[in-house]
């Protein structure tokens, strides 16, 4: 005679779930952090691939000008194009638009990691030197002392930043737009700027108080169009050398093109 035999199945015990819980809780907070790595440095590569096709377009242009150095902006008769989005009004041509039929894309002015909701280039996410490119004016490659170690072009707040005893972007940013990424902390200046412009009205946002865009640092073309990650503080350490050289010509920075 064949006896029916229930068969019962054993369920987990509030103790083991609260351990699978919580070793599922472990490997999250050790992984969460691992792929928000991994992100930033597919976001870092991009950047600097962005930044190798600036460099490039930059390294063009001065083979069609007689080795000079576009200038950041200067003043046209022609009206601007809309479609750039042209600050302060019409009639300028930012250095963007110089190098762009050398690119020929619009997007690589963006940083990933940047602010990107800015619709234009000229509101993108990288800066120039405004030692090497300057304003109305430009600069010949024969006259940098060390193309190689003078910074061109970089992840910065907008596209220009200026070193000079009146407005001196990177150690005393205009809040807004014109400062370097991560350099609050060193700059010691509030996140309102230490002219009282409010940076996180800009477009980059949480850059200013971060430790630069990428992992404490910031992309950066160089004279000689080469790329190269730097650290914030050695950006701004270099900046603060040339401030405190009066902004001299005989003063050895990365800022500057003619000692270097």
């Amino acid at each position: 005679m064949k006896h029916n035999q229930l068969h019962f199945r054993r369920a987990f015990t509030l103790i083991e779930l609260l351990v699978v819980i919580a070793i599922i809780a472990i490997l999250a907070a050790i992984l969460f952090p691992v792929f928000a790595r991994a992100r930033e440095n597919a976001r870092r590569a991009s950047c600097m691939s962005n930044l190798k096709q600036i460099g490039l377009g930059f390294m063009m242009y001065t083979q069609d000008y007689d080795e000079n150095y576009p200038s950041s902006f200067y003043y046209t008769n022609e009206a601007t194009d809309p479609n750039w989005g042209a600050s302060g009004g019409q009639n300028y041509m930012f250095w963007m638009q110089m190098v762009y039929p050398y690119v020929k894309s619009n997007q690589i002015f963006f940083c990933p990691s940047g602010n990107s909701a800015q619709a234009h280039a000229i509101s993108g996410n990288y800066g120039v030197n405004g030692a090497l490119i300057p304003m109305s004016s430009h600069l010949a490659m024969a006259a940098v002392d060390s193309p190689a170690t003078t910074y061109l072009a970089f992840d910065s707040g907008t596209y220009f930043l200026k070193l000079s005893a009146s407005e001196d972007d990177a150690n005393q940013p205009r809040g807004a737009f014109w400062y370097l990424p991560g350099t609050q902390k060193l700059s010691g200046c509030p996140v309102t700027g230490c002219t009282g412009v409010d940076i996180t009205a800009g477009f980059g946002q949480s850059d200013f108080s971060a430790d630069g865009r990428h992992f404490d640092g910031n992309n950066t073309i160089f004279a000689d169009g080469h790329v190269k990650w730097i650290k914030t503080a050695t950006m701004w350490s270099e900046a603060k050398k040339y401030k405190d050289g009066s902004y001299s010509k005989t003063v050895a920075s990365a800022w500057n093109p003619y000692k270097n």
